[in-house]
């Protein structure tokens, strides 16, 4: 009997397909991640054909056979923009830090080997050193799970719109006046920078659980590209 996951064609879930982070990974996993299909992470029931060769649609309680996932919380959902052009009316499932164990759960159990979780943390965070290790029960419950490999990349978080309540735009000012005194070592990468490696990484056989913070993440583009 074929295992999960274990058969000719090449699945790769990717979870929290919403918004610049979510599209860009969808993008460089149908371009160059090598999956006979990606599947997008879906609201409810939808099983929906996003007309994108390659491209499925799963909910979580009914993931096909899979080799590989990736998760990545969504930080904004109500941007503008924040809907893929793979299906801008497609109910791509919302990702919080709360459900990444359930979904990561639900996807070693259709066979995947190999796990990319990507968690932005603060510009403050990256320069505090509490960004080295596994960060809050759900990252910890995640790498319990049977996956070969985990990875977890920790991008900077991008600043947030200062819209809402004042105390919301204090922060705000608060926190950019930060990411102007961040020192040239705290790299702030794009979406499709974050992408680029994080699709690479799934390939890397190395067991274990490894963390790059956003300054290895970017060491990674700069071998890839040299």
């Amino acid at each position: 009997m074929t295992a999960p996951g274990r058969g000719s064609a090449r699945r790769l879930l990717v979870a929290g397909a919403v918004g610049r982070l979510g599209e860009a990974l969808l993008n460089a996993a149908l371009a160059r991640g090598g999956y006979d299909e990606v599947v997008a992470l879906a609201d409810g029931e939808a099983t929906m054909s996003l007309g994108v060769r390659g491209l499925g649609l799963a909910p979580v309680d009914r993931l096909p056979p899979l080799d590989d996932v990736c998760i990545a919380p969504t930080l904004d959902p109500g941007a503008p923009g924040a809907r893929s052009f793979h299906g801008r009316d497609a109910p791509f499932a919302l990702v919080d830090p709360a459900s990444m164990p359930r979904i990561a759960r639900a996807a070693a159990d259709a066979g995947a080997r190999r796990l990319v979780l990507i968690h932005p943390l603060p510009a403050w965070q990256q320069m505090s050193g509490l960004h080295r290790g596994l960060a809050g029960d759900a990252e910890l419950e995640t790498a319990k799970l049977p996956f070969e490999g985990v990875v977890v990349m920790r991008p900077v978080a991008a600043s947030r719109s200062a819209g809402g309540s004042l105390l919301q735009r204090i922060a705000g000012v608060y926190l950019g006046l930060q990411q102007l005194m961040l020192p040239r070592s705290v790299p702030t990468l794009t979406s499709a920078q974050i992408a680029h490696v994080a699709i690479d990484l799934l390939r890397e056989p190395e067991p274990g659980v490894r963390i790059l913070d956003a300054a290895q993440i970017e060491a990674r583009l700069g071998a890839q590209r040299g």
